[in-house]
């Protein structure tokens, strides 16, 4: 997005009506005045004087270098494959844990006992309440 549209969005974002030959009258300003390409031209300049464009590139270099060495490791060891086999075997023996858990009697028992704990529970406080409104 160049500057002069984005200075037509955020007028038009603020509320702003503009004429239909709004961005061209932008757009002829700036380039009669050379605003863009001067700012364009220092940036160049600036980052030519400090070599932020050579240490951006080496930067990336040694990011690149870096993704790989992680690559050959993980080739030469496996190591994606290896948890990948590790995370859906973890999955599948949680899952045949929990249905044995809940396939099993002691299980059915325990929530048979706490089913019916609570419906004494239940009763209870019912026949409270009762006894109370007849008071």
């Amino acid at each position: 997005m160049t500057v002069a549209q984005d200075v037509v969005k955020t007028m038009l974002a603020k509320g702003y009506v503009l004429s239909k030959d709004a961005l061209a009258k932008a757009r002829a300003f700036d380039e009669s005045r050379g605003l863009t390409a001067s700012a364009a031209a220092k940036a160049a300049e600036l980052s030519k004087r400090i070599g932020l464009t050579d240490r951006v590139n080496a930067g990336v270099s040694a990011i690149n270098a870096g993704v790989g060495a992680m690559r050959s490791v993980d080739e030469t060891y496996r190591v994606s494959e290896t948890t990948k086999t590790v995370a859906t075997a973890t999955g599948r023996t949680a899952v045949k844990v929990a249905n044995s858990i809940v396939t099993s009697s002691y299980f059915s028992a325990g929530a048979m006992m706490v089913s019916d704990a609570l419906t004494r529970a239940a009763k209870a406080a019912a026949d409270l309440a009762a006894h109370g409104r007849q008071s």
